[in-house]
């Protein structure tokens, strides 16, 4: 099955195998390998609806604690300094990407989670409150990713109930909105915010756009709701809305619904997760049911396609296609040389039993089917993405025109199972889905990071970016309480991973075990271990992933605050000493029940998060990730918007 099946040959499969159910399955897997690359874009592009919006928000500036922590100006003899600085992390200059300033949601294409950028300090701290006022479907607003179009301009999307508007924001001093679009939502209806499950499903739901772009050129590519990826170009500090187009790729997602029974009756399952460019400008997009594609943009924009309301060439696959003969080898639990020495019958077994268990193992099913839920991670010889089954290293072959595992990757994938990472097939508490929760981490051009999702304890899983062969395998934090649901922060020798165990219901307070703990590189083994006694106290990092910035000397996470006189938990940045894992500081904005006041009907309050303490629910950051910012800043998604926390430079 060429290159798309680990470079193995055709088959005769309809002459192989006994059963004509298992033979008819075989046959739509290999079938849907080989149809998907000759599938073209042949339609013209849709128009730009524009909806006109007069999008409603208020930005408060509000009071602001700050403190040095106890332990720190103990170790520091009683002085509040600032840790050292950090030698700068080299970043690669991503040709189609900014480089230096964020426009993805970690920090950079390798989701290294570390900025070169100061990060706010106690120096006349500062928070602006972006409240969204919106009501009705633009309820409620949250905005969880960032990108910067220069220093004093911003785009975000702000998620409301059935719509999402895409928002160009002033930065400079208050926050203002320059220009807004609303784009299509995801479509709830008010009443799943009432219900914990349904409720739950919206805040799991990784589709729509918060895995958005922004280009060297300042376009933003966004994978929309329903099948639709959107490029929306700024030109002086506006949306250039003739030049607004969007591209409809339903035709190029159903093909990876072909193996899927009754994936259609169940419209808004196979949804686009993410978009992002590689080193040959090639936009890459991944969506919830394992369709990954590539959208030729580049010979697009070179050509006369879009003065012709043409769109570009999109080439779709299905990721159950790749490796497959190690997931036979996997889920049956016997070694094969060859695919044809697979056996599909097995004696006594009913074609009804045998048949349900087939589907099963190879994700046929909507309910175990081989998904994508997070973002990927780009370098300049691959695309790196993970599913909740196994992670791969992908090229385009712009000549064949297919998605291709990377050769050397292939080749470890037929030598060893290891990319097929430990997975009890369960949703841990904390986690958005049944895999790995990790959006993949790259350090520099050495390795490719994931957490899995082994029974028990997760472990954290080092792979060779150049091989794929495992380099280490670690379980972290305490057995029965391991979670992880965010990116592995990476600097020079350094992995960083937070806990998100037991966060379940970002509505709820949530009592969960916390942690953050750090790995460093031995040189002698050419092994990773755990820096013991690091942090040097707890740290309670159960939902932003916790992000470095070098200039600062400090890593941040987003966290509830410890101890209340008043039993009013705020939330707050914490800043963590790289060398000790010692608290250095906190930045606390003031938003008890006087100071904090909604606009919405209070029967919405109850039906969302529940009337008793939903001043201090509401800026949880709900997964949403946070992003560092010009002039010593950081922004964090909230429920009801977004907070900028900011302040002066460092005094040293």
């Amino acid at each position: 099955m060429h290159a798309v099946l680990l470079n193995e040959e055709r088959l005769d499969l309809n002459s192989y195998y006994p059963h004509a159910m298992i033979r008819s399955l075989i046959i739509t897997l290999g079938l849907l390998a080989f149809m998907m690359p000759e599938n073209l874009f042949g339609q013209y592009c849709n128009p730009f609806e524009l909806e006109e919006t007069d999008f409603q928000s208020e930005t408060r500036h509000v009071k602001v604690n700050v403190d040095w922590y106890p332990g720190w100006r103990e170790y520091k003899e009683g002085e509040a300094l600032y840790p050292d600085l950090l030698p700068p992390l080299e970043k690669w200059d991503h040709p189609f990407m900014k480089d230096n300033l964020p426009s993805a949601m970690h920090e950079d294409s390798y989701a290294s989670d570390i900025s070169n950028m100061q990060g706010p300090v106690p120096e006349n701290a500062t928070v602006q409150y972006f409240q969204v006022r919106e009501k009705g479907k633009e309820f409620s607003g949250m905005c969880p990713s960032f990108a910067f179009v220069d220093e004093n301009t911003m785009v975000t999307l702000s998620f409301g109930r059935t719509n999402t508007t895409l928002l160009l924001l002033d930065i400079e001093d208050e926050i203002k909105v320059l220009d807004a679009i609303k784009i299509p939502g995801r479509g709830h209806k008010a009443m799943e915010l009432a219900g914990k499950k349904a409720r739950m499903a919206l805040f799991r739901n990784t589709s729509g756009g918060a895995y958005f772009f922004l280009s060297k050129d300042n376009e933003v590519i966004i994978p929309g709701p329903e099948y639709s990826i959107f490029y929306i170009p700024i030109r002086d500090r506006e949306f250039e809305k003739g030049r607004m187009v969007q591209y409809d790729i339903l035709e190029e997602i159903e093909k990876g619904d072909l193996l899927v029974e009754g994936l259609k009756a169940k419209e808004g399952r196979n949804r686009l997760t993410a978009v992002m460019p590689d080193a040959q400008g090639n936009i890459w997009y991944t969506s919830k049911m394992g369709v990954i594609g590539v959208i030729d943009l580049q010979n697009f924009k070179k050509g006369d396609y879009q003065d012709k309301g043409l769109c570009p060439k999109t080439y779709s696959f299905y990721i159950g296609g790749f490796g497959l003969l190690r997931k036979i080898e996997h889920y049956f639990g016997k070694k094969y040389d060859r695919l044809e020495d697979v056996e599909f019958y097995k004696e006594g077994m009913t074609d009804v039993e045998y048949r349900k268990q087939f589907r099963e193992y190879f994700m046929l099913d909507p309910e175990t089917r081989e998904e994508i839920q997070n973002s990927f991670a780009v370098g300049p010889d691959g695309v790196y993405i993970v599913s909740n089954i196994a992670l791969y290293k992908f090229r385009f072959n712009d000549k064949t025109k297919q998605i291709e595992l990377d050769p050397k990757w292939s080749e470890t994938f037929q030598e060893s199972g290891d990319l097929i990472y430990p997975n009890d097939g369960t949703q841990k508490k904390g986690h958005l889905n049944d895999g790995s929760g990790t959006t993949p981490t790259l350090m520099d051009d050495r390795f490719v990071i994931i957490a899995d999702n082994d029974q028990g304890q997760i472990n954290m899983n080092i792979y060779s970016q150049e091989d794929g062969h495992l380099v280490n395998r670690m379980p972290v934090f305490e057995k029965d309480a391991s979670a992880c649901e965010n990116s592995i922060v990476a600097y020079r020798n350094s992995l960083f991973i937070g806990n998100t165990y037991n966060y379940i219901d970002p509505f709820d307070f949530n009592d969960t075990p916390g942690g953050i703990d750090r790995y460093d590189l031995n040189p002698a083994t050419g092994k990773f271990e755990k820096v013991e006694n690091w942090p040097a106290e707890h740290v309670d990092a159960k939902t932003a992933t916790p992000k470095m910035s070098t200039a600062s000397g400090v890593i941040y996470v987003y966290n509830r605050q410890e101890e209340s006189d008043d039993g009013h938990h705020d939330w707050q940045l914490t800043a963590i000493d790289y060398e000790t894992g010692r608290k250095v500081f906190y930045i606390r904005p003031e938003f008890g029940k006087k100071e904090f006041k909604d606009n919405i009907f209070f029967m919405m309050k109850s039906f969302s998060m529940g009337l008793k303490n939903y001043d201090e629910k509401v800026f949880n950051n709900i997964w949403a990730t946070y992003t560092f910012g010009p002039k010593n800043s950081i922004y964090i998604g909230a429920y009801r918007g977004f907070l900028k926390f900011s302040s002066d430079p460092r005094p040293d």
